[in-house]
């Protein structure tokens, strides 16, 4: 999502998310993982292919609240996780889930900021569900970086050493609880961050500290994490801001950083839900300039990341249901998941219940198995085209 549409968009995490497809022969031919203790010794490039296509499980245990008491699990909407919603994830053909989790209002006091351990307790809970269903599953801090009156990560523009200091102590507790985990679990440093009081490049340089803190602590805390794989946060998550020579990825002598990006473009498609929205508004997409618009997008991550050997996973994208061209959904949906698995790139959707039920038999909806089950030639034609002049 684009940072500077946040406040207009801070409902989005509250409404039904598109689901996104993947190509389900590539999920179908992988190969089943015995998780259990393993640390492989695989390239950065062919572990994002491994994992495949993902979901999320949002507002879920990622939930927040404005006020004295936590939102806790069930506090945006959704039912808790069960154990039979995660099986049914890996039934549907999915590798990777990634688990968005808010731990702000679970925190005590400084300097230690000691997580609660019922909090900690339920999020290794279901982490360990996804593992022993061998599915990759990504645990990360959330809305902690949010907008929220709890969210405390984008305080490091005025107050870079407190936020740091905590920060640090959040992760050194998370890393320390999964330390024997297997490499199936990924840890990502944050959701969606950016410093826009600051200038740029001193913006981009206070992410890097923060990227690099997390890196530098879950290395320290040992076991597996010494060789762990772990996610960076690209600024904003955005593909542009991210591709800006400015940015740089955090130092690793384990060679085991992936990178992490979003994608709701255009974001008058993707997100804006109201004919009048002040910032635009369209109903569809599909013409030979979105498909152009797409490929451009995901050439720049190529020249900048995958090309050289670094990993990406497309942590989230999506389309609002309200008031779109449902075949218009289907084509972006199905466009920018092939574009992602066809650049070796992890595409993982946002979904909040709209297209995956969370209540038995966890039913995909009739869009997101229309998107599984397409020809891709029918949504990529222009694209094809538009490459190989």
């Amino acid at each position: 999502m684009d940072h500077r549409q946040r406040a207009d968009f801070h409902g989005l995490w509250h409404l039904p998310v598109a689901a996104l497809a993947f190509a389900a022969a590539i999920a179908a031919c992988a190969a089943t993982p015995d998780p259990a203790g393993l640390m492989r010794d695989i390239s950065p490039m062919a572990l994002a292919a491994d994992m495949g296509a993902g979901v999320n499980i949002g507002n879920t245990l990622d939930s927040i609240w404005d006020g004295p008491s936590p939102a806790m699990e069930t506090g945006w909407g959704n039912p808790a996780i069960t154990r039979g919603f995660i099986a049914a994830l890996r039934n549907h053909g999915y590798r990777t889930v990634r688990l968005p989790v808010t731990w702000a209002e679970h925190l005590g006091a400084a300097p230690d900021y000691v997580i609660e351990e019922s909090w900690l307790a339920r999020v290794e809970e279901v982490a360990s569900w996804c593992l022993d269903e061998g599915l990759y599953v990504v645990v990360n801090l959330h809305h902690d970086g949010g907008d929220s009156e709890e969210s405390w990560i984008k305080d490091a523009a005025a107050d870079a050493d407190r936020i740091t200091r905590k920060f640090t102590a959040v992760w050194a507790q998370i890393a320390d609880r999964f330390r024997d985990a297997p490499d199936y679990l990924v840890f990502e440093a944050m959701n969606e961050v950016g410093f826009d009081s600051l200038s740029l490049g001193d913006a981009q340089t206070l992410l890097a500290r923060l990227n690099q803190a997390f890196v530098d602590t879950v290395r320290a805390s040992g076991g597996n994490n010494a060789v762990r794989w772990l996610l960076a946060a690209g600024y904003w998550t955005d593909i542009d801001r991210t591709c800006d020579s400015r940015y740089r990825l955090p130092a690793d002598g384990q060679n085991r950083i992936l990178l992490s990006v979003h994608y709701y473009t255009p974001s008058t498609f993707c997100i804006a839900d109201a004919p009048n929205n002040s910032w635009g508004f369209r109903a569809d997409w599909g013409t030979a300039a979105d498909y152009a618009e797409l490929a451009a997008q995901f050439d720049k991550l190529n020249a900048r990341f995958t090309s050289q050997g670094v990993p990406v996973v497309l942590g989230e994208y999506g389309v609002t249901k309200k008031n779109k061209d449902e075949a218009s959904r289907v084509k972006w949906m199905t466009a920018v998941t092939q574009i992602c698995l066809d650049n070796g790139i992890c595409p993982v959707l946002w979904d909040t219940g709209g297209e995956i039920s969370r209540t038995a038999p966890y039913a995909m909806s009739n869009s997101l198995q229309t998107v599984m089950t397409a020809p891709r030639r029918i949504y990529f034609e222009n694209l094809y085209i538009e490459k190989n002049r």
